[in-house]
């Protein structure tokens, strides 16, 4: 039963950093409205949407270890708990992080 906890604990995580690394090994080459990080600045041209998207799969890639670390942590703390700390961990550090880092940061960078 203890491996099933540390499993689900740690699948979203694994999850989204096979997510991230996909997303930056085949990044979207044109500007597009299915997929990619999509925001009136970061398709404003080629070079704003590439740069908006490398920073992208980059935060992604983080939040998805940061989750990691927080989902084994709290697993040996609490078995019973590190699958709802690392989803709830998951869900902030995706808002928080990628808000931050892409609408903030890209954004400012982005503005010109």
């Amino acid at each position: 039963m203890d491996w099933v906890l540390f499993s689900a604990a740690l699948v979203p995580s694994l999850l989204l950093m096979v997510l991230a690394m996909f997303y930056r090994a085949y990044p979207p080459k044109s500007i597009n409205f299915f997929y990619g990080y999509r925001t009136r600045k970061s398709m404003r041209n080629q070079q704003t949407w590439d740069f908006a998207n490398r920073i992208a799969a980059k935060m992604l890639f983080y939040v998805g270890a940061s989750t990691l670390m927080v989902a084994t942590a709290t697993y040996f703390v609490d078995p019973l708990w590190a699958f709802g700390v690392s989803i709830f961990f998951l869900l902030v550090a995706m808002f928080a992080g990628i808000f931050w880092c892409c609408v903030v940061f890209v954004n400012d960078v982005l503005f010109f």
